[in-house]
């Protein structure tokens, strides 16, 4: 699907910024061509999500696949890719930021809940997790959880690194050499 300033339903506003009432929902790739920022009334989902400019939507953003924007992306509730997450300024979310690969926004990044990515995480500002303002601090989430923080500062949250030790494949055999053992093998 493509979106650019002809598409059905799409208003320009006073400011410059498009809107669309509504949701945007397609098993497809969505292409948004625009010269302003895109404001969508509920949520966005689709299979992979390119924008040159910047995606508002008042509900979740949801992406099968990876989210790169040129801009900034900002979602009322969470922003979830099955790959990565790339913007050009910053990432917003109410809720949770999640990543089947790495986040990377070219200034801060912000959640209300948790920010999970499973390889890396990336900024050149600032990065919050748990700043929401309905959930008390006693229930708030605020972990921020990848393989490898690349760049930027942890402004709020608690940093995890998941990086696992690669899993080495061996025989039975090469295992027993291994921790120098001699060990019968019964079948």
């Amino acid at each position: 699907m493509r979106i650019d300033k002809n598409f059905k339903g799409l208003e320009k506003l006073e400011n410059g910024d498009y809107f669309l009432k509504g949701e945007i929902r397609t098993d497809e790739d969505l292409i948004v061509e625009l010269d302003d920022r895109l404001k969508v009334e509920q949520g966005v989902y689709a299979k992979r999500i390119e924008i040159n400019t910047t995606l508002i939507a008042g509900c979740g953003i949801k992406a099968g696949d990876g989210i790169e924007a040129g801009g900034g992306i900002e979602a009322g509730w969470g922003i979830n890719a099955g790959c990565g997450i790339n913007a050009g300024w910053g990432i917003n979310a109410g809720w949770g930021i999640n990543a089947g690969g790495g986040i990377e926004a070219g200034w801060g990044i912000n959640a209300g809940y948790g920010i999970e990515a499973h390889t890396f995480i990336s900024s050149q500002k600032r990065i919050f997790a748990g700043i929401s303002i309905y959930i008390n601090s006693s229930d708030c989430y605020k972990t921020i959880r990848c393989a490898e923080l690349k760049n930027g500062e942890i402004a709020y949250g608690d940093l995890i690194i998941t990086k696992e030790e690669p899993v080495e494949e061996m025989t039975l055999k090469e295992v027993c050499e291994k921790l120098g053992k001699n060990i019968k093998i019964i079948k």
